[in-house]
């Protein structure tokens, strides 16, 4: 925490005198707190458009009682990343870096119904360094809840998805895919050109 002195300007011209706050949660308590303060809410390791109306709800119980709109508060879902024209090699490269926070991840989701002895195992192989074993076990389903991941078309088919479902913005996390380059170019020329984020806006 750091404290500034009474007394304490800048000294220049202040461009925005609140910038808008972004709030990390995925619990009540973080939504809620995110309802009464925030700007947006920013659910990290989820593609999952089942999760919007979640947080939506954990949201309204802050912002209600605060006399704020809880539509005012923009539901923001990010996630592990990888677009190739190789849909079958992106989805692989996504299997192995979602294992890595599937345990967690899964267990914040009341919506996902992740097995969890499918948990324990993949948390296993991780643990043991074997993060392309521990991918290789994760079904379609699951992976699509957490990570999006194949083909441009794949790829805006889960965000868009996510806008339907009334997400105010998706964020393309890390790899982006095969090469952080290559992922990048297709995010910005072939992904959301496909994208109508006209519809699902709340």
């Amino acid at each position: 925490m750091f404290r500034l002195a009474p007394g304490t300007r800048l000294r220049y011209p202040v461009r925005r005198p609140r910038p808008p706050l972004l709030l990390g949660a995925w619990g009540p308590k973080g939504a809620a707190l995110a309802g009464r303060i925030a700007d947006e809410i920013k659910v990290g390791g989820s593609a999952n458009p089942a999760m919007v109306g979640v947080i939506r709800e954990r949201v309204a119980a802050g912002a209600v009682p605060a006399g704020r709109d809880p539509g005012e508060v923009g539901v923001v879902l990010g996630a592990v990343t990888v677009v190739d024209a190789d849909g079958a090699a992106a989805r692989a490269r996504a299997r192995t870096e979602v294992a890595m926070y599937l345990a967690v991840v899964a267990d914040l989701d009341p919506t996902a119904g992740v097995p969890a002895d499918l948990l324990g195992r993949v948390k296993e192989l991780v643990d043991a360094g074997r993060d392309e074993d521990a991918g290789r076990l994760i079904p379609d389903d699951v992976l699509d809840l957490f990570a999006f991941s194949g083909t441009p078309e794949q790829v805006a088919a889960q965000a868009q998805a996510l806008i339907d479902a009334g997400a105010h913005r998706v964020e393309f996390g890390t790899p982006h895919g095969l090469t952080d380059d290559g992922g990048v170019e297709l995010l910005g020329g072939a992904v959301l050109p496909l994208l109508d984020r006209t519809r699902g806006r709340r």
